[in-house]
C-alpha cells in the first residue's frame, strides 16, 4: 500500500539523521518515565481496529528490554537503574492478550499492566464500539445500509476495506458523541439488525484467565462499564468506582490500586476522588512522558505497522506538543 511504503521512508530518514538518538537522550536527561497504552495483539486483520502484529510486538519488547528498564507501576519508585524507566500498558482486556502477548512477555521476562473491563468479563462481549466494529467487519452493505438515524446521512460507499473503515470511525464518532443514554437506545437499533447475519466477536478474557495473568502481570481496571468519564455526572463515575472495587475484591481476589480512564476522558475531580478511595496510579492517554513521585500517569498510544514506526512512538516520537 502506497501509504504505509511512504510511512516507511519516513521513519527510515528519522533513523538515518539519528532522531531516534536525540529522543533517547532527551529521556534520559530529563529522567522522564515513558509509558506505552497497547490494546490488542493479534496476527488477524481487521480494518477498524488495527492490533499490533506479534512479530512487531516481539521486536518491540527486544527494543525496550535493551534499551530500558522495564518495570511495574508498582516498581517504579523503589527501582535504581542507569537506564531509563518504561512501563507497558495494556487497556480493555482482550483474550489475544492471554494468547499472543503474554507469551511474548514471558519470552523476554517481562511483566505488563492489564486494565480490565469488569462488565465485559463477565459479559463475554467486548464494549459497544468494538461489537460495532465486529459487525461492519462482517456485515453486507445492504444490511449496513439499513442502520439510519437523524443526523447521521453518512453511508457505506463500497464493502471495501477503506470504505468500511470510513464508514466505522464516521458513525462510532457520531454514537460516542451522544449522550449516554441516548446512544444506548440508538445501539440497541443497530444490535437488531446484527441479528440478521451471523459474525464472529472479538473475544475478552474470563475471569479465570485474569487471575491466572495476575500471577505475573499487574491488574487494573478500565471502569467498571468504558464510558466517557468527563460527559458523566460524579454520581455515575463515583458508583462505577464501587462496582469495580467490588468486583476486585469479590470477584478476583485482587487489589484494586491502578485506574485507566476510558478513552482518555475525565474531569480533575475525578482523578481526586481516585486519590481518596484507594487508587495509587491514575493512567491517561495524553501522549506525553511521565515522571517519578507522582500518581498521574499519561501515556503514549502504541499502533505502528513496522518496526521502526513502533520504536519511535515508544520513544515518544508523538509527544503532543
Amino acid at each position: 500500500m502506497l501509504k504505509q511504503q511512504l510511512k516507511n521512508l519516513y521513519f527510515n530518514f528519522l533513523k538515518l539523521s539519528r532522531r531516534d538518538k536525540r529522543l533517547f537522550q532527551q529521556i534520559l536527561q530529563n529522567k522522564a518515565v515513558t509509558v506505552l497504552n497497547l490494546h490488542q495483539v493479534s496476527p488477524h486483520e481487521n480494518p477498524f481496529w488495527a492490533p499490533l502484529k506479534p512479530a512487531l510486538f516481539d521486536d518491540l519488547l527486544a527494543f525496550l528490554k535493551a534499551d530500558f528498564e522495564v518495570v511495574t507501576f508498582r516498581e517504579i519508585e523503589q527501582t535504581k537503574s542507569e537506564k531509563p524507566l518504561a512501563v507497558i500498558s495494556f487497556d480493555d482486556g482482550y483474550y489475544n492478550f492471554y494468547e499472543f502477548a503474554a507469551p511474548l512477555l514471558k519470552k523476554h521476562a517481562l511483566a505488563a499492566n492489564m486494565n480490565i473491563i469488569p462488565s465485559c468479563v463477565e459479559s463475554g462481549e467486548p464494549m459497544w464500539n468494538i461489537k460495532l466494529y465486529d459487525f461492519l467487519n462482517s456485515a453486507p452493505k445492504s444490511v449496513i445500509d439499513e442502520i439510519r438515524f437523524s443526523g447521521f446521512e453518512y453511508r457505506l460507499k463500497d464493502e471495501s476495506f477503506d470504505g468500511k473503515v470510513q464508514y466505522g470511525l464516521k458513525i462510532s464518532r457520531f454514537l460516542k458523541n451522544r449522550p449516554r443514554i441516548e446512544r444506548q437506545e440508538l445501539f440497541g437499533e443497530i444490535e437488531n439488525l446484527m441479528r440478521k447475519c451471523a459474525f464472529q466477536r472479538t473475544r475478552m478474557m474470563n475471569s479465570g484467565e485474569i487471575r491466572e495473568i495476575s500471577e505475573t502481570h499487574e491488574i487494573g481496571v478500565h471502569s467498571f462499564s468504558h464510558e466517557s468519564m468527563e460527559f458523566e455526572e460524579n454520581s455515575f463515575f463515583e458508583e462505577d468506582l464501587q462496582k469495580c472495587v467490588r468486583y476486585f475484591d469479590e470477584k478476583l481476589g485482587l487489589p484494586l490500586e491502578i485506574y485507566a480512564f476510558p478513552n482518555g476522558s475525565y474531569r480533575p475531580e475525578q482523578i481526586e476522588f481516585l486519590q481518596r478511595n484507594g487508587i495509587k496510579y491514575t493512567l491517561l492517554v495524553g501522549e506525553d512522558y511521565a515522571r517519578k513521585g507522582r500518581n498521574v500517569f499519561p501515556r503514549f498510544t502504541i499502533y505502528g505497522a513496522s518496526k521502526l514506526e513502533t520504536r519511535f512512538q515508544a520513544l515518544g516520537f508523538n509527544k503532543k506538543l
